[in-house]
């Protein structure tokens, strides 16, 4: 497997490009990022429709990441075919913003997949259209290549603690909460399992029983506190993704929306 970010081979030969890729990814116990962009026809227009693909793992951070497995695929049809190439910019932006893996414990509320572990994969008929409809591969794969994950620095570091406490305070209080949602079921005339529905549901349920007031106070006061936790941990994330984002070399034609649309 070569190191080039950007990887062209024959359709017979690319996904098994890809799948060297993940495993190798797999085999040195890193976190990675895999796109394909593939040119199909439709079956009754034939019109072209360029699928653009994505795979990003972080099975080397944590068992519980909400972010262990995300999967996107997109088409493009010919209204807007030449956007492919924003979309894996874009994309690779968003897996670029906390790159840290390791280096910073519990602080990463995008991605921590390093740009060296974030490929695109193209087999060469695809390349062929894509170059022939005004998109410079060449120029992709600068783009791609050149865009880099952020360093770790002592803010990052500062505010990562920060993160943790937060969560501490929030894993703990959800934990309160639980409990209480639990007596306040026992008073329940029917038992509900505060496991099996959300909380609109679970509140729901509340006004229609006769709770008694200590309960229901304490609940309203830990939700109030949970939504607090909530609030400041989004704060804490979006200062760090502000940072992070001007250190991040961009595109031209993507600087302009990028930072709003992004987060």
């Amino acid at each position: 497997m070569n190191d080039n970010k950007l990887v062209i081979h024959t359709p017979d030969k690319i996904d098994r490009e890809v799948e060297d890729f993940k495993l190798d990814s797999f085999e040195g116990g890193k976190n990675y990022s895999a796109t394909k962009i593939k040119l199909t026809r439709d079956v009754e227009t034939e019109k072209p429709v360029l699928w653009y693909s994505q795979e990003l793992i972080r099975n080397h951070r944590d068992p519980t990441d909400p972010f262990g497995k995300r999967q996107i695929l997109k088409p493009f049809t010919a209204s807007n075919l030449e956007a492919v190439s924003d979309e894996t910019l874009t994309q690779k932006f968003t897996d670029t913003v906390l790159a840290f893996k390791e280096d910073i414990p519990d602080y990463a509320p995008l991605t921590d997949v390093h740009s060296s572990s974030m490929k695109v994969f193209v087999d060469e008929n695809t390349a062929q259209f894509v170059e022939d409809i005004g998109i410079s591969l060449d120029g992709l794969d600068a783009d791609f290549s050149e865009m880099e994950s952020v360093q770790v620095t002592p803010f990052y570091m500062e505010v990562a603690g920060d993160a943790s406490k937060l969560k501490e305070k929030l894993s703990y209080l959800n934990l309160q909460l639980n409990r209480i949602k639990e007596s306040i079921a026992d008073e329940f005339d029917d038992y509900l399992d505060p496991k099996t529905v959300t909380d609109d549901e679970f509140t729901s349920k509340m006004a229609l029983e006769n709770i008694s007031q200590s309960l229901v106070q304490r609940y309203l006061e830990a939700k109030e506190q949970k939504e607090t936790l909530e609030s400041r941990l989004g704060v804490v994330n979006r200062e760090v993704y502000n940072e992070t984002t001007k250190k991040i070399r961009l595109p031209e034609k993507l600087k302009e929306n990028m930072y709003n649309d992004i987060f």
